[in-house]
């Protein structure tokens, strides 16, 4: 009955927009949205589908099944084994230009992990080329980009459309935009496409991709995060996955994996997704990512690790600086706590909110239990660069704390952001060496949205089944609140 109801309201819905002398193309084809679908391949890998769909139905109304129901559903839009869909989509813009009003979410507290481990960020904010902010967001199956101006007036808006099944994340470089996404790989078939990089121009022009095929990956992005760096023409995305079935026990355990793009032609230069040891950067499970280049060109990375290591662990690449082809190699690495428990236990007592780095050092920010189980406190590490020796201070102590939240204001340090069990929210200064200075409190809160510094003040957004409220951290350390408007 279900299947029968799709099926006349979206043919209904085809016959008034498009006529009834549309057939199916045969061949991958770019939609409206600019993604590529195969409505023949489609049918015939979802047999399920032959009732509700018969041969002849429209190409555009198996893409509204599929963007309405298959992709929760995890169906594929095209052969991705057989088919390059830089070959298919035009060499356009495959954004549209959405209406002018202002997108409703909930991102409030999304920063806290969801069990015992991260997820991919969803909401991110950069300072766009009209010297104001843009907003983008992964919502329900949609990503939105805004364009606000130093008031937090809506300016413009863009609808991006997702190309794989997968949410994995976006980086605003400082040429280009990229949109990382992904798709499950079950059948651990080495030439289906996993991740794909997308290059986008400041004005949201489609300008290219790169694909990771394989990779012994059978879940993109699985329980864990997705953060990018970029140096030069080279953009790093430190991320994990779900592997392929092991040798050994049978099991598709989770792992990071690490990858370069040259962004002038989009080739992937560099991945590095095997089962290894720490000793290559290799961490398992991962269950939260970081990573950042420092002031001497060094790729520097912070992983969650419950097994191999369990520990909170920082990693700097030896082997080669950041800005050329290769970055796998030897690391040097140094744990700020290692967790008790046994290898593998899932629950570690923390949870990880940001990486940053100081003039001499590298500082980051979690909560943890201590190993009680108990209630969860604010720290922060610091790791010297000179021999990567880590300290930790606790921050607060028997108030509970939700994942703390960092924002450097420059080598010099920045501020560090939490809310306790209650939801209030507090903040403090904090310097190289990792000094924290008087904590403050405000009416503000948090989320997934990375603060950023703009004019001179820390900028963070968060939705609460509403439009965007902008939080600003002044030069006097007082905080405010602008709502979005247009």
């Amino acid at each position: 009955m279900l299947k029968m109801k799709k099926r006349l309201c979206l043919t209904a819905l085809a016959v008034m927009l498009f006529g009834s002398s549309l057939s199916v193309c045969a061949a991958s084809e770019y939609m409206a949205d600019g993604a590529v679908f195969d409505a023949e391949w489609y049918l015939e890998q979802n047999p399920d589908l032959a009732a509700a769909f018969p041969a002849g139905t429209l190409a555009e109304v198996l893409y509204q099944h599929y963007i309405n129901y298959g992709i929760k559903e995890g169906r594929t839009p095209y052969n991705a084994a057989a088919v390059n869909p830089a070959s298919v989509q035009p060499n356009q813009s495959t954004v549209q230009s959405g209406p002018l009003s202002l997108v409703e979410s909930n991102n409030k507290d999304a920063q806290n992990y969801k069990w015992n481990w991260a997820s991919t960020v969803k909401s991110y904010l950069y300072e766009n080329q009209n010297g104001g902010l843009t907003r983008v967001e992964y919502n329900n199956q949609q990503i939105v980009a805004e364009d606000y101006d130093n008031t937090f007036k809506l300016c413009a808006s863009y609808n991006i459309p997702m190309e794989l099944s997968i949410w994995g994340g976006f980086f605003a470089g400082e040429k280009y935009n990229f949109v990382i996404f992904g798709q499950e790989n079950l059948s651990q078939n080495n030439n289906t496409e996993v991740l794909r990089v997308v290059k986008y121009s400041k004005d949201w022009q489609r300008l290219g991709q790169a694909s990771l095929y394989g990779a012994n990956t059978t879940v993109p992005f699985d329980a864990g995060s997705l953060r990018c760096v970029e140096y030069g023409d080279y953009l790093y995305i430190r991320t994990c996955h779900e592997m392929y079935a092991s040798a050994k026990d049978g099991k598709n355990h989770q792992a990071n994996m690490t990858l370069a793009v040259r962004q002038s032609d989009m080739t992937l230069t560099d991945s590095y997704h095997i089962v290894m040891n720490s000793s290559v950067g290799y961490v398992s499970h991962s269950f939260n990512q970081f990573v950042l280049v420092d002031q001497n060109n060094n790729l520097v990375t912070l992983d969650h690790g419950d097994a191999y290591p369990r520990s909170l662990v920082l990693m700097r690449y030896n082997t080669a600086k950041a800005g050329g082809d290769k970055f796998s190699g030897n690391v040097s690495n140094s744990s700020l706590v290692t967790f008790p428990g046994a290898i593998g236990d899932n629950y570690t007592g923390a949870e990880v909110g940001g990486f940053a780095e100081t003039a001499n050092g590298y500082v980051t920010a979690y909560n943890y239990d201590g190993g009680s189980h108990g209630t969860r406190e604010v720290y922060l590490g610091y790791t010297s660069k000179n021999g990567l020796s880590s300290t930790v201070t606790k921050i607060t102590e028997a108030a509970g704390a939700s994942t703390p939240v960092l924002v450097s204001t420059g080598l010099g340090g920045g501020y560090l952001m939490w809310t306790d069990i209650n939801g209030a929210f507090h903040y403090a200064a904090y310097a190289d060496g990792g000094a924290i200075g008087a904590i403050g409190t405000a009416d503000a809160a948090l989320s997934d949205c990375q603060p950023l510094c703009h004019n001179g003040e820390v900028v963070w957004y968060v939705t609460n089944y509403s439009v965007p409220t902008f939080y600003k951290i002044g030069a006097d350390t007082a905080i405010s609140a602008v709502t979005a408007n247009q």
